[in-house]
């Protein structure tokens, strides 16, 4: 069916890249005496949660407050800034820029709010922001690594990948074994195309961490770019096993499988990614992949109507429901859909070329069937 067709696989990592993993920092400190219930979650306030030497605490715990009876400004700046972490896990970002600007007011000398406060700007993407309170941390202690790690992340949020290298290498000169740094470092690395370098400090960052899914996953994608699909699947199995919820590793384990022409695992694995994050679009298109693969045209039709019902914008997947609606015979709707690629992605070569064959092969099949009283079948 696609022989004769420009197809574009769509893998997790072209749109979602590497992974990279930001660092939270903690204080070390007693816990002071705490008693009380609850009030409303997301409000300043003098109190302290009641977890103290934990850190970060159940997000779940993060709506109660609590009221001092015995704590040192210390217990409660600590309290604080874990109340703020456990914030920002939950997702409730401004909330944890409230308890981190009351930490900052508390003990305006201590690194660790601004490296924490920085994390949150880097999630809400202002950057600058972010780049500001990494900055703070390492003028009041320049040998956070957490802090270089971090602005390291901001840099390739702003592709300034060589910069990205600078601060971490700075961040595995103070910490030698900073298995996230080491990974972070080989995505910046990859990304600037040199996928043997990254693989090198992955390898790093594993032999730190052994534990380390998000670095197993990094490096299945990096032996992906390698055409290494043997290696990337024993990296996706490790990364799984070790987090069994790790929805881009069954997705991007199902895309090295496909490309190893293994279709039927590739779509169980595409079927997790699915129950897992059943509005996961790229899993959807690879799924339609496989089953381009193995000739299920109509069951492709519908997961590429899925990802583009998810992700509207999606001009690959509208190119590969025109490849499969053109396979069917249907090129009117071919055509439609290489011309929606093409305005959501106007130098989208491959659907432009696309449409010029379908337009072409409409016309031959006009002119096959020309009645002889010069009437035009039509689709």
């Amino acid at each position: 069916m696609t022989a004769n067709w420009d197809v574009t696989y769509l893998l997790c990592f072209h749109t979602k890249s590497f992974r990279l993993v930001c660092v939270a920092a903690t204080f070390c400190i007693s816990a002071g005496l705490v008693t009380g219930p609850a009030s409303a979650p997301c409000q300043p306030s003098n109190q302290a949660p009641a977890s103290l030497t934990k850190a970060p605490p159940d997000p779940l715990a993060c709506s109660r407050q609590v009221e001092i009876v015995d704590a040192t400004t210390d217990a409660m700046v600590a309290a604080l800034n874990r109340r703020g972490l456990a914030y920002k896990n939950r997702g409730e970002l401004d909330c944890a820029i409230l308890e981190f600007d009351q930490v900052i007011e508390l003990k305006p000398e201590s690194p660790e709010p601004f490296n924490n406060r920085g994390l949150v700007f880097l999630e809400k993407s202002e950057l600058d922001r972010a780049i500001e309170d990494f900055n703070r941390a390492i003028y009041l202690k320049p040998d956070l690594a957490e802090a270089f790690n971090n602005r390291g992340n901001v840099y390739i949020a702003e592709n300034e990948l060589d910069r990205a290298i600078v601060d971490y290498d700075k961040a595995l000169a103070l910490k030698p074994d900073f298995a996230a740094a080491w990974n972070n470092r080989a995505a910046a690395y990859a990304r600037k195309g040199d996928v043997a370098r990254a693989v090198q400090d992955y390898n790093q960052a594993i032999r730190f961490k052994p534990d380390f899914a998000v670095a197993h996953f990094d490096r299945g994608i990096a032996y992906m770019h390698m055409a290494d699909y043997k290696s990337a699947i024993a990296e996706f199995d490790q990364a799984i096993r070790l987090n069994p919820n790790f929805t881009e590793a069954f997705n991007n384990r199902g895309s090295a499988l496909n490309a190893n022409g293994k279709h039927d695992q590739a779509i169980e694995n595409f079927n997790q990614a699915i129950r897992l994050k059943p509005d996961y679009a790229e899993a959807f298109f690879n799924r339609a992949v496989s089953f381009v693969s193995t000739g299920q045209p109509e069951r492709a039709i519908q997961d590429f109507s899925d990802a583009i019902r998810l992700k509207p914008n999606y001009p690959e997947a509208f190119n590969n429901r025109g490849i499969v609606y053109a396979g069917m015979g249907q090129l009117d709707r071919a055509i439609q859909d290489y011309e929606e690629a093409i305005r959501l992605k106007p130098d989208y070569a491959i659907a432009q070329r696309n449409r010029v064959r379908a337009i072409a092969q409409k016309s031959e099949r006009n002119r096959a069937v020309q009645t002889p009283g010069g009437v035009t079948g039509q689709e």
